[in-house]
C-alpha cells in the first residue's frame, strides 16, 4: 500500500479522486484539501513524512512545495496542458456570444501557455491584458486586479487558474471561466506515480547482501579481557549480529576468520541502515576492534555478494566504515537520515554535570547507554549487564548503584531466579537519558 497526499482545492481534488478510482487499489489517495495555495507549505510541513508521494492539483501548489522542501523525489503534479485553456476558452466563447473582444488572463510566472494555446486557434481578441503571478500570491489579489479592469471597462471577460478568483467574478457577474487541468493530465500524473512505485518495489526487492568484516587480530598492548576469553568476545559479537540479522529479516551466516554476512532484500538493508551503524560503533566502542561493512546489491544472489565483498575492499580506499555498492556496480551514496551516529552527550549540560558530580565517566555511560538501545531492553538485571560488557556481575552493581543515585535508571521490579537465590533486581534507564 502507498500512500499519495493529493494537496489542492477542493474542486480539484474531487476530479483527481475521480480519475483516480480506476488505478489499483494499493495507490491510496488521501486529500489534503487547501483554501488558498498558500497553506501547501501548512500541510508540508505537518504531513511531508507520512506520505510516500504527494500529487498536487497543478503547478501552483506544486512550485510552493518544491521551494519548501529540498527532497523533490515524492513530488508529481497535474500539468497545465493547453486542452485546459482550450476548455476555458470554449466556455467563455459560450458565456459571452462571442464578445470577448478584450480578455484578462492570469497566469503562473514563466509559463507559456497563453501564446502557445493562442497560437494554435484563430479567436478574435483585440486586446489581451495577461497578469503573471507568483505562488504564494494572494488569490484575492488577482481578482481585484481582474475586477478593475472590468469596472473600468477595459476588458469583456477573465480566464482564471484559480476556482476561488471565478467564485467571486460570478457573484459580481463579471464573465469568467477557470482554466482547469484535464482528465487525460490527471490521468498521466497518476499513471507516472503508478510507474514510479512498481520501480521503488522492484528496487526494494532486490536481493542485498552486507558483509560485517571484523578485524581478530590481537594486540598484546590491548586490553587483557580481550585475549584471555576470545569466545566470549566472538559469542558476544555474534550476539549482536544475529539482532541484526533479525530485524534485517535476513539469514546470518558466519564465513570465517571473522567476516560474517547477512542476506536480505535492498529495501529492508536500507531501511536498517541506522542499526548497521549503531552496531558497528557498538562493537567497536565495547570490544575495541576495527570494524567495517560492505552492502552489494543484484538481481542475483551471486551478483549482490560479489558487489558485496567489492564494496569491502573500498572500506579502506574510501575511508568509510559503510560502502554501498548498487546492481549496477556503482558506489551509493549513504543515505544521512539513516547512518546516523549515536548520539553524543556533548550538548547536554545537565547531564554532564550530573555524571561529574556522580563521578560517572561519559564512556560508562554510553556504553550502558547504547547497550540498552541496541537490545532494545525495556527492563534489565546487573547479570544482563555484565555479560554485554565483559565485566564482573559485582562492577555491574556498582556501576547501576551509582546510576540509580545519580537518577538515570530506577529500579523497576524483581526477577527470581530460583527457590533459594536471592531475586535479581530488575533496572530501567529513564526515557529522557536514551
Amino acid at each position: 500500500m502507498y500512500k499519495i497526499g493529493v494537496v489542492g482545492p477542493e474542486e480539484s481534488i474531487e476530479r483527481i479522486l475521480d480519475v483516480a478510482k480506476n488505478f489499483p487499489d494499493y495507490l491510496h489517495f488521501i486529500p489534503l484539501v487547501y483554501r488558498t495555495a498558500k497553506e501547501t507549505i501548512e500541510i508540508m510541513d505537518k504531513h511531508f513524512e507520512e506520505y510516500d508521494y504527494f500529487l498536487f492539483s497543478g503547478p501552483i501548489p506544486y512550485e510552493i512545495a518544491k521551494n519548501e522542501v529540498s527532497d523533490h523525489e515524492k513530488f508529481f503534479y497535474v500539468e497545465a496542458f493547453e486542452t485546459g485553456f482550450y476548455q476555458a476558452l470554449l466556455q467563455i466563447i459560450a458565456l459571452t456570444n462571442y464578445r470577448i473582444d478584450r480578455l484578462s488572463i492570469d497566469i503562473l510566472k514563466n509559463s507559456n501557455i497563453v501564446d502557445i494555446s493562442l497560437d494554435q486557434v484563430s479567436v478574435p481578441i483585440k486586446k489581451l491584458i495577461v497578469k503573471e503571478f507568483d505562488p504564494l500570491i494572494d488569490y484575492y489579489e488577482l481578482y481585484e486586479h481582474h475586477e478593475e479592469l472590468f469596472r473600468k471597462n477595459k476588458i469583456d471577460a477573465v480566464l482564471t487558474c484559480y476556482p476561488e478568483v471565478k467564485k467571486l467574478l460570478d457573484k459580481n457577474n463579471i464573465p469568467a471561466a477557470w482554466i482547469s487541468t484535464t482528465k487525460l493530465a490527471t490521468q498521466q500524473a497518476i499513471e507516472a506515480i503508478e510507474q514510479r512505485t512498481q520501480i521503488s518495489y522492484f528496487k526494494r526487492t532486490q536481493i542485498g547482501v552486507c558483509m560485517i568484516d571484523i578485524d581478530t587480530s590481537i594486540d598484546k598492548e590491548q586490553d587483557e579481557t580481550l585475549s584471555n576469553d576470545i569466545q566470549l568476545t566472538t559469542l558476544k559479537m555474534n550476539e549482536s549480529l544475529l539482532i541484526l540479522s533479525r530485524d534485517m529479516n535476513g539469514s546470518f551466516f558466519e564465513i570465517g576468520d571473522g567476516t560474517y554476512m547477512i542476506i536480505s532484500s535492498r529495501g529492508e538493508i536500507i531501511d536498517n541502515l541506522n542499526l548497521l551503524n549503531e552496531t558497528i560503533q557498538f562493537l567497536k566502542n565495547s570490544w575495541k576492534r576495527n570494524i567495517v561493512a560492505g552492502i552489494g546489491f543484484g538481481d542475483s544472489s551471486l551478483k549482490a555478494e560479489l558487489n558485496a565483498r567489492k564494496a569491502i575492499l573500498k572500506t579502506e580506499s574510501n575511508r568509510k566504515e559503510i560502502v554501498i555498492i548498487d546492481n549496477l556496480g556503482e558506489i551509493m551514496d549513504l543515505p544521512l537520515e539513516k547512518t546516523r551516529v549515536l548520539s553524543t552527550i556533548s550538548n547536554n549540560a545537565e547531564l554532564l554535570r550530573i555524571l561529574k558530580d556522580r563521578n560517572i565517566s561519559i564512556q560508562s555511560f554510553e556504553r550502558v547507554r547504547d547497550i540498552v538501545r541496541l537490545k532494545k531492553w525495556n527492563q534489565f538485571s546487573s547479570k544482563d549487564l555484565a555479560l554485554e560488557l565483559n565485566m564482573s556481575n559485582r562492577n555491574a552493581q556498582h556501576l547501576l548503584l551509582s546510576f540509580k543515585e545519580a537518577g538515570i535508571v530506577k529500579q523497576v521490579g524483581e526477577e527470581k531466579v530460583s527457590r533459594r537465590g536471592r531475586p535479581r533486581l530488575l533496572y530501567q534507564i529513564k526515557k529522557s537519558f536514551l
